[in-house]
């Protein structure tokens, strides 16, 4: 794996955090990508394979656009906190490239 399918999740998380990428369309693509690029990934960088891969496949599944659905869910994520979590993962994923 090179820096640039590096660089692509990163810049898709950013897009995402930036409000340019679809909240619904990045919790079914991203971790698609990721799986993609795990193997690479894990040689090249493996604090940043371990990071994204701890906590970015679940903060992406409990993410809820509905309201409703949430109810009564406290794990489910509505858009607001998906992105702050989303943010809090990237940050710490900027130290390890």
């Amino acid at each position: 794996m090179d820096g640039d399918l590096v660089q692509e999740l990163l810049n898709q998380m950013k897009r995402f955090i930036d409000g340019t990428f679809d909240p619904l369309e990045f919790s079914y693509d991203f971790p698609v990508n990721l799986i993609n690029a795990n193997e690479g990934l894990k040689s090249k960088n493996k604090q940043l394979y371990e990071l994204l891969n701890e906590d970015m496949p679940e903060i992406c599944a409990n993410y809820e656009p509905d309201d409703v659905a949430r109810q009564g869910e406290p794990d489910l994520l509505d858009e607001e906190q998906f992105r702050r979590k989303v943010k809090e993962v990237y940050e710490k994923a900027n130290r390890f490239i």
